[in-house]
């Protein structure tokens, strides 16, 4: 597996999950719904590119680079959705009804 094409990958997941997440911050009310509705719509198009991509490479003649690219949709996602639920859960934290506002 190419670890380069990983670690841009994730390098990509952590950028636009910091995104949300500032973004969350000025959203009083449900915050941890805009993270998780933020993420999971950048996770499913993030994955989905590295599918679509996977299965293109599979019919042309680098074929051994598409097992990278569909193992790298999975690690982003496995990756992506524990992302989406813990910055959901921390922005309830500071969202929700214990805050000091």
């Amino acid at each position: 597996m190419n670890t380069k094409f990983l670690r841009t990958n994730l390098l990509i997941l952590l950028g636009y999950a910091v995104l949300v997440q500032l973004l969350s911050v000025f959203e009083r009310n449900g915050a941890s719904m805009v993270v998780l509705m933020g993420m999971m719509v950048a996770v499913v198009i993030h994955v989905s590119i590295l599918v679509l991509g996977g299965l293109v490479l599979v019919f042309t003649t680098r074929r051994s680079e598409a097992a990278t690219w569909v193992l790298c949709a999975l690690a982003v996602g496995v990756i992506g959705f524990g992302t989406c639920w813990g910055g959901a859960s921390l922005a309830e934290l500071y969202s929700g009804p214990a805050n000091f506002h």
